[in-house]
């Protein structure tokens, strides 16, 4: 019983954080997560150009 009276109280103290706030959040890992998109895609295109230049189209 005392661990729940414990983790109602820690539950407590948890700030939750604004509709504004969590807006801003959420855009910031929405652009976070798009350049790294962009940023391994263009790895990608470059790897594999590299690789078809190297190995040729295998025929």
């Amino acid at each position: 019983m005392v661990f729940l009276r414990q983790v109602v109280a820690e539950l407590k103290k948890v700030v939750r954080p604004t509709r504004n706030e969590l807006l801003t959040y959420t855009a910031a890992v929405l652009v976070f997560v798009a350049a790294v998109m962009v940023y391994v895609s263009g790895l990608d295109v470059v790897f594999g150009q590299l690789v078809f230049w190297a190995f040729g189209d295998g025929a």
